[in-house]
């Protein structure tokens, strides 16, 4: 009997989860809870043979009492909240869901920029409070005579410029990992982070490291055109939430549209609260109901693969494969 442990933002129901460990043919016990701590991962997960995290902090303190465990298979594409480094050096593989929501977000980050273009929650606001102006919306530009610029060209990123191009958009990117006949073959123009910066949309799609971690900053913003609009459906720590609530207080930003944030949620009464040029949406840019089957499939697809000794399909930490106490060989061995 293997035993699987949720810890963290799970489903409603059981469904999807028990069809996949039933179709396995292994002996599975499947546990669901809600784990935000050290202290309450380490007293429920001592005997899982595989985790499925959200957010909870799987640390090396926590790893260390984890002696079973071949598995943390990530039910999102964020694994942000893992010790990567210790999970490698305990022969723990660590796998994440790259490829459910890709359209899902792509399409979000379209929807911000046409709100934040034609301001359609500043005249449904007015509407709601009794007015009836079409000039509520004040006179912006035509979307089809703007650009836009992308800040990391993954899968997400990629999948934007088709949508920007039905607007007429003028699209350019900046991402050190992508070569320039790939980004013309999606009709974007390939550029420095200056130049990105300078458009008149500028949307994040990177994976937060430590070199995207605060890229949208006092300096970046300073560089940006005071008609400009932010939009970061990537992760909140790209952008330093004091340096934007700051540039959007002073005007030097038009607005901004915000499906992540740090920290997040935001404090109560945070200003960026308040601001009528700010859209903020609770991380659901992922959201659909086919996203959301696909995310909780993929995820224990994954699991069952390392339980049976198998290699994953979506290892972030492949220098484990290399290790001689990597966990699948015990798992396949059982």
């Amino acid at each position: 009997m293997f035993t699987v442990i949720q810890t963290d933002r799970g489903a409603s129901d059981r469904i999807v989860e028990d069809s996949v460990f039933e179709r396995s043919g292994l002996e599975i016990e499947f546990r669901r809870h809600e784990l935000t701590t050290e202290d309450e991962l380490i007293a429920t997960c001592a005997a899982a043979d595989a985790i499925i995290p959200a957010y909870a902090p799987l640390t090396a303190r926590v790893l260390d009492e984890l002696p079973r465990c071949r598995i943390v298979a990530f039910m999102a594409t964020g694994f942000n909240s893992v010790d990567m480094a210790a999970a490698t050096e305990r022969g723990i593989v660590v796998t994440n869901v790259p490829d459910y929501c890709t359209a899902e977000v792509a399409d979000h980050a379209l929807g911000f920029l046409l709100d934040l273009g034609r301001n359609i929650s500043r005249l449904h606001d007015s509407v709601l409070a009794g007015g009836w102006d079409y000039e509520a919306c004040g006179k912006p530009d035509r979307i089809g005579n703007q650009s836009l610029g992308i800040i990391g060209l993954g899968r997400i990123g990629s999948a934007v410029p088709r949508r920007a191009a039905g607007f007429g958009l003028a699209v350019k990117a900046s991402d050190p990992y992508v070569d320039e006949a790939t980004m013309s073959a999606l009709g974007v123009q390939k550029t420095g982070l200056d130049e990105v910066l300078a458009c008149d949309y500028v949307s994040l799609h990177c994976a937060l490291t430590d070199d995207t971690r605060g890229i949208i900053g006092a300096g970046a913003l300073a560089r940006m055109k005071p008609s400009a609009f932010l939009i970061n459906t990537a992760r909140g720590a790209c952008v330093d939430t004091q340096a934007l609530t700051a540039a959007l207080q002073a005007g030097a930003l038009a607005g901004a549209a915000l499906d992540v944030v740090s920290p997040e949620p935001l404090p109560t009464g945070h200003p960026l609260y308040a601001m009528p040029n700010v859209i903020m949406t609770p991380h659901a840019a992922f959201m659909s109901c086919v996203s959301e089957k696909e995310a909780r499939e993929k995820a224990c697809r994954e699991v069952v693969r390392a339980l049976r000794g198998e290699i994953p399909h979506y290892v972030r930490n492949p220098e484990v494969l290399e290790r001689d106490d990597l966990r699948l060989a015990a798992s396949a061995a059982r």
